[in-house]
């Protein structure tokens, strides 16, 4: 990832990502945890300065991560899942973690995953 442009605790743009010559993700689910970071800021669903700093706490934690450079994502995601705690409580959260568990289990190999009523 990117250093961010705006002091130690800004999170990246994607503009900040494009100045790099290496891509800017290495995996599909960092594209889309930061995808949706985006689309929870332009929704309105997360505050911009109350998320930076919520991952700056993160990054300050230093989660264990795999040797691959995952670590900035992995304090991403969990900064993500602090600033989505207001709106979404855990008992909310881990019945809809079900709901897609359960959707995956019963999607054939290759098919996009559906939720039912959806």
């Amino acid at each position: 990832m990117s250093a961010p442009a705006r002091g130690p605790d800004a999170v990246p743009t994607l503009a900040d990502l494009a100045k790099d010559d290496a891509p800017a993700f290495a995996a599909p689910w960092e594209a889309t945890a930061f995808a949706l970071r985006a689309h929870l800021l332009e929704r309105g669903l997360i505050d911009p300065a109350a998320f930076a700093a919520i991952y700056g706490e993160e990054l300050r934690r230093g989660h264990p991560a795999p040797e691959d450079g995952t670590a900035d994502y992995v304090a991403f995601v969990r900064a993500l899942e602090r600033a989505l705690a207001p709106i979404a409580p855990d008992g909310d959260l881990t019945a809809e973690q079900q709901r897609w568990r359960d959707a995956a289990d019963a999607t054939p190999h290759g098919q996009p995953i559906t939720l039912p009523g959806r």
